[in-house]
């Protein structure tokens, strides 16, 4: 048992019971009093005798009880509470998972009622709140502070839902405010802001000045709450500070088995753009073999369904604890000293194709079922159970080439499924350029060409459309309004590509170092514009992305003639892809969704105005948001935390794939979970950190128990019993 505020209690004492005693020894004032009869002489002598000054205390019940009733009081003020050991240190710090295997709804241990996860977690957590200590009376005067906590939520990402505060009604609202999410798990973002948010400590310095990493810091101790099922791949990559206390909680069950969608993808074939495959990769994380039904919708209506049997889920074996840094293994938790790491499971796959022929672009739903006459519900997680796929239209490019005559480039393009193929002379091309025409082609490869001056170019140097320039830099006639993005300062030497922007989609897939330039161009991109490089020698920009307003293009500033490149297998991939990229993928190619946790980038058609978003329906952000495009019409938004089919709606042209609803263009971007290790939901008794292996414990929560209540209750009763015993006494 331990008091809140015995200081206070004790200087109270020291005034209260000296005052009380003395209150007994005080001399009566005498007066002189009148009698009838010698029979009160008596009287009247022991009230002198007990009247005398400096008198001993005699036995008095009044005093006695009186001065347990000021015991009681004191010990009231000093607010003595009984420990219940259950946490240690004076701050909390409480982290949420909200991740997409927290919405399983499976029954926790020792109940037969099955809830979300999610929901589990946030009852356990005001039940950890509830049980913290709270301030006490008198904190302001004798600093008896209770304990303070902070709320973070994560998944993939994390935010402070609440920072350190003792008031419980706050932490009770942040918890109860958390929402789930259908991304991925990732711990470590969550530890950064835990440690951020955690007192500065002081550590010890060596003999060079620098701060002794191992040395032992000073400061309050944080006791770490971590709710969760335990499935976080990055847990063995965060470290809590040694002094600070980690503790697991797991929710869930761990004997949860899943089926769910990891890979979707939709291609048309390369010959034949109408025939359209739908790749569908599944996992089965459950001990036993498992059917499913897999059903694939197009456009609402039931295309076909396929029965797929998928094999058992396999442990890899038992894994070793891992290695502290000093080396040998690492400490565990203390009071679990039976910790172990679990051993990684090995789900078993499977997959199914479904092949249809159509044409237009089209949104697919693959959904998987239980088989007929088995149980209602597939599994307990149904987030990964079903994905979306946008598959592009079967439209092949129409592409224009403005050359004096190019034996590599009709070679390479007339590999290509391309719908059609134009070639114009620059006489043909500077013609159509003066009458304010352009070739009726999606995509114009400028073969050493540049378009004549006119009012239709632009800052970018080229008219509206999709270029791929070859051996020409583009550069309009710059003003200190608007500076060139590009500057052709001549012919240079020799040179080799050194690097190269590999993600890019007219990059992918495709190794330059192997290309070389007998005589480059020396270009420089102004920092700041729109301008890309996206290859490079050691001279210079090598190949350049120009996006202005409705103008996009691909650059090769030198001649590719003068170089090896026409003759290596890259330039026919980079041709290829530079078009398909320059053209909006109109050529017959595939289709893939978006994965949770990411920002999503989107090309508008030029002039695309009032670009709004609409959220998949049934969350709690089911509002249109306004996004702003960029110059070259690009919107971005995200990261995306929830699953399903996102619109975005403009009022403007469309490209390839997009359709007309309520006068407003539509294009629907699908998002799936889509994640191997978030469809395996068995929940696990221990987390594997980088230094400790911590075993869960149980969600009872005992909050110290306050006895002042019961301290004032008794000194209610002895007030009753000397108010008894004194009118009692008088009346007598």
């Amino acid at each position: 048992m331990t008091f809140l505020s015995w200081p206070f209690a004790a200087a109270v004492a020291a005034v209260a019971i000296p005052a009380l005693v003395i209150l007994y020894l005080l001399k009566l004032r005498r007066r002189d009093v009148e009698i009838s009869t010698t029979l009160l002489w008596k009287k009247a002598v022991q009230d002198l005798q007990a009247n005398a000054p400096l008198q001993k205390l005699r036995r008095n019940i009044m005093l006695f009880l009186q001065l347990l009733v000021l015991a009681a009081l004191l010990l009231a003020l000093a607010e003595p509470v009984m420990k219940s050991g259950t946490f240690t240190g004076e701050r909390h710090v409480i982290l949420l998972d909200r991740s997409a295997s927290m919405a399983t709804t499976d029954s926790p241990a020792g109940s037969t009622d099955p809830s979300a996860r999610l929901d589990q977690a946030k009852k356990e957590a005001l039940a950890l709140v509830d049980s913290l200590r709270e301030p006490g009376l008198f904190a302001r005067t004798t600093n008896a502070a209770g304990d303070e906590a902070m709320v973070i939520a994560f998944d993939d990402a994390a935010d402070v839902r609440q920072s350190f505060t003792s008031d419980k009604q706050k932490l009770r609202a942040a918890i109860e405010g958390i929402v789930q999410s259908d991304a991925p798990t990732s711990m470590s973002e969550a530890m950064r802001l835990a440690q951020a948010h955690s007192p500065r400590r002081a550590r010890s310095e060596t003999d060079t000045g620098a701060p002794e990493a191992d040395a032992a810091p000073s400061g309050p101790q944080i006791s770490i709450h971590l709710f969760s099922d335990g499935r976080i791949p990055d847990a063995d990559r965060t470290k809590p500070a040694p002094e600070d206390s980690f503790e697991f909680h797991s929710i869930g069950s761990g004997a949860s088995g899943n089926i769910g969608i990891v890979s979707i993808r939709a291609q048309r074939a390369y010959d034949d753009p109408k025939k359209l495959n739908i790749f569908v990769g599944l996992q089965n994380s459950d001990t036993s073999e498992r059917k499913v039904d897999v059903e694939l919708t197009i456009e609402g209506s039931v295309a076909a369904i396929k029965s797929v049997d998928l094999p058992a889920a396999t442990l890899l074996g038992s894994v070793s604890t891992p290695a502290s840094p000093g080396g040998g293994t690492a400490p565990e938790t203390p009071g679990a000293p039976d910790a172990k790491p679990q051993p990684p499971l090995n789900p078993g796959v499977g997959g199914v194709v479904f092949g249809i022929e159509r044409e237009e672009a089209l949104l697919a739903e693959v959904r998987l079922r239980p088989p007929p006459g088995s149980r209602a519900e597939l599994d307990a997680f149904a987030t990964d159970d079903r994905a979306f796929i946008e598959a592009p239209p079967a439209r092949r490019l129409r592409v224009g080439i403005v050359t004096s005559g190019s034996l590599f480039l009709s070679s390479a393009l007339a590999g290509l499924p391309l719908a059609e193929l134009r070639t114009f002379t620059p006489a043909e091309y500077a013609a159509m350029a003066n009458r304010g025409e352009s070739p009726p082609v999606d995509v114009l490869i400028l073969d050493g060409v540049l378009p004549p001056a006119s009012g239709t170019t632009n800052t970018s140097g080229l008219p509206p459309g999709r270029f791929l320039v070859l051996g020409a830099v583009p550069v309009p006639a710059a003003s200190k309004e608007n500076p060139a993005p590009l500057t052709d300062k001549g012919k240079s030497g020799n040179a080799t590509i050194v690097n190269w922007l590999r993600t890019h989609p007219a990059l992918r897939n495709i190794t330059l170092d192997s290309v070389y330039i007998a005589e480059s161009r020396d270009v420089e991109v102004r920092a700041g514009s729109t301008a890309v490089s996206l290859a490079r020698t050691e001279r210079g920009p090598a190949i350049v992305e120009l996006s202005s307003g409705p103008t996009r293009a691909i650059i090769v500033p030198f001649d590719i003639g003068a170089s090896s490149w026409p003759l290596d297998v890259s330039f026919v991939v980079f041709l290829a892809s530079a078009l398909d990229y320059l053209g909006g993928d109109a050529i017959a190619g595939a289709s893939d969704s978006t994965q949770m946790g990411a920002t999503v980038s989107q090309r508008l058609p030029a002039g695309a105005s009032d670009v709004r978003l609409l959220p998949p329906p049934g969350g709690a952000d089911g509002a249109e948001t306004a996004l702003s495009p960029l110059p070259d019409g690009t919107v971005v938004f995200g990261p995306v935390r929830r699953a399903g089919v996102y619109r975005l709606t403009w009022k403007g042209g469309m490209a390839p794939g997009d359709f007309e609803e309520g006068g407003r263009s539509v294009r629907r971007i699908p998002v799936n979970l889509l994640d191997p290790q978030e469809s395996v939901v068995a929940a696990t008794p221990t987390v594997e950190l980088a230094s400790r292996v911590v075993a869960s414990k149980d969600g009872t929560f005992k909050g110290d128990q306050r006895l002042w209540p019961y301290v004032l209750l008794a000194c209610a009763g002895l007030l009753m019993l000397e108010w008894f015993i004194y009118n009692r006494k008088v009346h007598i």
